[in-house]
């Protein structure tokens, strides 16, 4: 089938079967139409009355042409008019003369329809330019509104038939046409849905099989693939409009309604065919090759391109310019505009001409020595923007300055060195603050162990000695005490300097307060405190390191479990909040906190200043350095006895 479709013959037949099936579901459309439209006459009435109704709406135009005409030739008498098609008429004033009447009229004996006008018109005759105006009446007997006009006449219009409708003009097509409507008027849906599928079915293999060919899946353009695109797109737009003309200013006989259908069908395949164009065009990727108006638009967008480029260097090298004599530029304009000031106050007080002259040499002799002092000022600004900026290597070239702006000049020169080298010993000093805690850690390390392995063997062996027993006991704690505040120490400094190993990865941050509650569970309800829990249904992810980051968590919660207020509450919540997973602990403190915040996240304080609890005073400052190693911040706020400690990380994937 594929490859059938792919030939000559299999595209002929779908081209012919979509344009058909369009036809078809136009002709349904319309259909359908008509029998909504008149639903009264096709679903419960017959088909004559149908016909009938048909019929009578298209004499009414009919109707107020021959009025016209009969109106135009006044009193003129009779007029015997030819035949036109089937239509056979006579037209009566309202005294009954005969005004117009076809050729055929004398032979009806009985008219089928009667129609009635009124014919208003003013005191010129048609003839003389008077105005005229025909409107329907729906009887002979119906009153008119006359106010305004000089004349009012009423015509009556009978129609009739020539039988079996003969000849091919407009009422012909109109019977034939009702006919097939009221015998379709149910089957018409279901012709108008199968027409419809056959369509898009249809269409959409002419665009696949378009310029394909059943022996290469190479793409082989058509015959009018090296005219443009948008040309061939004008052609059809033009016999689009050409068709539209003939739909509206034609006569409206069957002539020119057999011409529009034809005109239709033709425009409905040069589209067709103009989309299977479009269709190999895309395939081929040359639709905005070899198209003129994406060309013109391409040449105008680089020419914009080009000024906006050229608009752009312009800009960059006066704002440049301007950046570096800004200084100097500002004080020459305030300058001029005093200068000028001073010329009108001159000029207004009546001694122009030798103020004037004064003035000049007076300012020519000041104005280099202030654009020696602006330059000046503006390399001392930059100089100071540097060293805000933390460039020390910055230096001000004093040369053409003068008195105080060159000692000043010198003095920012000497403050760049003095905060350099206050810089290096700061980082010397840090450096070897935790060299030593590094190495002198490790050596304790070596004999704490030990000490902690006999401790631990010792404390195993029974004495009998209750004293020995307690002793011991004492003796392993201490040491393991110790350990921790080693190991404390070691990871306080390597996180404070960034030497602590961290790995960030996606992780959920409801996780860690799940397991803070679940961990923590059992040492709040041996400390009387009361664990409540919030955190927002949405899922929200963060980067970081969970053994770091459960660290923090993991000092927080100790920090909480020694220093609440036993029966109170403790407060562990997740939100987001601009962006940023938010971790908030709250808690009531035992002790009173006369202690600012910066003061408790510096190394060896504790909240406890009789220090009855067991803590180093390090795990905070620990929290905080793994927090920013990660990438997050870690806050506290103290408000009386309310302690508050705040985490938060950017949210992944917002």
């Amino acid at each position: 089938m594929r490859r059938f479709i792919r030939t000559g013959a299999g595209k002929t037949a779908l081209f012919m079967l979509f344009v058909l099936s369009v036809i078809v579901l136009a002709l349904s459309a319309a259909g359908i139409v008509g029998a909504v439209e008149y639903a009264d006459y096709i679903y419960l009435g017959t088909e004559e009355q149908f016909t009938d109704e048909l019929f009578r709406e298209h004499l009414v135009g009919d109707g107020y042409s021959m009025v016209w005409k009969a109106a135009m030739r006044g009193d003129e008498g009779p007029l015997y008019d030819q035949d036109q098609g089937n239509l056979i008429y006579i037209v009566k004033d309202e005294n009954g003369n005969i005004v117009l009447r076809s050729e055929s009229s004398a032979d009806v004996s009985r008219w089928q329809y009667e129609l009635y006008y009124a014919v208003m018109t003013d005191s010129r005759s048609p003839e003389e330019g008077g105005e005229i105006e025909v409107e329907r009446l729906p009887s002979g007997t119906a009153p008119v509104d006359s106010e305004g006009w000089a004349d009012v006449r009423v015509y009556t219009v009978s129609f009739s038939f020539a039988k079996g409708l003969s000849e091919p003009d407009i009422y012909k097509l109109i019977g034939s046409a009702s006919h097939y409507v009221y015998k379709l008027r149910y089957a018409v849906y279901a012709i108008a849905l199968a027409a419809l599928l056959a369509a898009v079915l249809s269409f959409v293999a002419l665009m696949f099989a378009s310029g394909h060919r059943p022996d290469t899946e190479e793409i082989v353009p058509g015959p009018l693939s090296k005219v443009p695109f948008d040309l061939l797109l004008a052609a059809v737009a033009g016999f689009a409009v050409l068709s539209f003309w003939l739909a509206v200013d034609g006569p409206g006989d069957i002539f020119s309604i057999g011409l529009f259908f034809i005109t239709a069908v033709v425009l409905l395949c040069l589209v067709t065919g103009l989309c299977m164009s479009l269709a190999c065009r895309i395939k081929q990727g040359t639709f905005l090759k070899n198209n003129i108006t994406a060309k013109v638009l391409m040449l105008i967008s680089g020419c914009i391109g080009a000024a906006w480029g050229i608009a752009k260097r312009i800009f960059s090298y006066f704002r440049e310019g301007l950046r570096n004599m800004s200084v100097v530029w500002k004080t020459v304009l305030v300058f001029l505009g005093f200068t000028f000031l001073e010329l009108m106050v001159l000029a207004a007080a009546g001694d122009a001409e030798e103020g004037a002259l004064l003035l000049a040499f007076e300012r020519f002799i000041i104005l280099p020595g202030i654009v020696i002092a602006a330059v000046a000022l503006k390399k001392l600004y930059r100089s100071g923007q540097a060293l805000a900026a933390g460039d020390l290597s910055h230096y001000t070239d004093t040369k053409g300055m003068f008195w105080d702006l060159k000692r000043h000049g010198e003095d920012l020169n000497n403050i760049a060195k003095g905060m350099a080298i206050a810089v290096d010993d700061r980082l010397r000093s840090e450096r070897m603050k935790t060299e030593l805690i590094t190495n002198v850690s490790h050596d304790i390390k070596t004999p704490l162990t030990s000490i902690i392995n006999y401790a631990t063997l010792i404390s195993e062996e029974k004495s009998g000695n209750e004293r020995i027993d307690e002793y011991t006991e004492v003796l392993v704690r201490q040491s393991e005490r110790l350990k921790r505040l080693i190991d404390d120490l070691v990871e306080a400094s390597k996180a404070s300097t960034g030497n602590l190993e961290v790995e960030p990865v996606p992780c959920s941050a409801s996780v860690f307060l799940d397991q803070a509650s679940g961990e923590y569970s059992e040492k709040l309800e041996a400390a009387d405190l009361t664990l409540v829990t919030k955190a927002q249904e949405k899922e929200m992810t963060i980067m970081a390191d969970g053994r770091r980051m459960w660290r923090i968590f993991d000092n927080l919660m100790n920090n909480i479990c020694k220093y609440a207020m036993p029966g109170t509450r403790v407060y562990l919540s997740l939100e987001e909040a601009d962006g940023r997973a938010v971790f908030t602990f709250k808690n009531t403190s035992r002790e009173e906190l006369d202690i600012s915040e910066e003061e408790l996240m510096e190394r060896f304080t504790r909240g406890d200043k009789s220090r009855n609890t067991e803590g180093n005073g390090l795990g905070l400052s620990i929290a905080k350095s793994l927090a920013e190693l990660q990438g997050g911040t870690l806050e506290l706020s103290i408000d009386g006895d309310l302690f508050k400690a705040t985490v938060s990380f950017p949210v992944i994937g917002n």
